[in-house]
C-alpha cells in the first residue's frame, strides 16, 4: 500500500466588499472605533474565517482599461472583537486590464506594492497583459483586514478574496 495523499480543500472566491468613494489614508488614529466611523462606501473590511492561514486577493470593478486605483491595506489583531488598532501593511497600486468578469466588471491586470510593512513577504502575481493580478499573504494570525481607496480611477472597486 502506497503513501496516502492528503486532500486539499478547495475554496471559492468571495467578495469582501465594494469601494465607490475615496477615503483619506489613516494617519495618527488607527483605532477600530475610528475605522467604524468612516463612510462605508470608502472602506472594505475583511474578516477571514477562523484558522485562515493565508489569503489570496484580486480586484475588479466598474472600470475602463488602464484605470489606476490605489488601495491602502491595513491589518488588526483583535480575536475577541474588543477593538484594537489597525496597522498599515502596504499600499497597492492596481491598473485595470480587459479581462471581463461575468457581471461585466474588469479585473486589475497589474499590481505593485509600496510601503510594505508585513511580517512576511506579500506575494504579487501580475502579468500586465490583461490577465488577473493577484496578491497573496500569510495572515500571521491577524483577524481583520481593511482596504481604503486613496485614489479611485474606476467607478467602483470590488475586493475579492479566497482562503488559501
Amino acid at each position: 500500500m502506497g503513501p496516502s495523499i492528503p486532500a486539499v480543500r478547495q475554496y471559492h472566491w468571495r467578495p469582501a466588499g465594494i469601494l465607490t468613494t475615496v477615503q483619506a489614508a489613516l494617519t495618527t488614529d488607527k483605532s477600530a472605533a475610528t475605522v467604524d466611523a468612516l463612510t462605508a462606501t470608502g472602506i472594505v473590511k475583511l474578516l477571514p474565517d477562523d484558522g485562515t492561514v493565508a489569503l489570496e486577493l484580486r480586484v475588479r470593478g466598474l472600470a475602463s482599461d488602464g484605470d489606476s486605483n490605489v488601495l491602502n491595506v491595513y491589518a488588526m489583531r483583535d480575536p475577541k472583537g474588543t477593538g484594537d488598532h489597525y496597522t498599515l501593511i502596504g499600499t497597492l497600486t492596481l491598473t485595470t486590464g480587459t479581462q471581463i468578469f461575468s457581471t461585466g466588471n474588469l479585473f486589475a491586470d497589474t499590481v505593485t506594492i509600496a510601503s510594505e510593512l508585513w511580517i512576511d513577504d506579500i506575494v504579487l502575481m501580475s502579468d500586465a497583459a490583461n490577465g488577473i493580478a493577484r496578491v497573496a499573504l500569510n495572515t500571521q494570525g491577524y483577524t481583520h483586514f481593511l482596504f481604503i481607496a486613496t485614489t479611485l480611477g474606476s467607478t467602483s472597486v470590488i475586493v475579492d478574496y479566497v482562503r488559501v
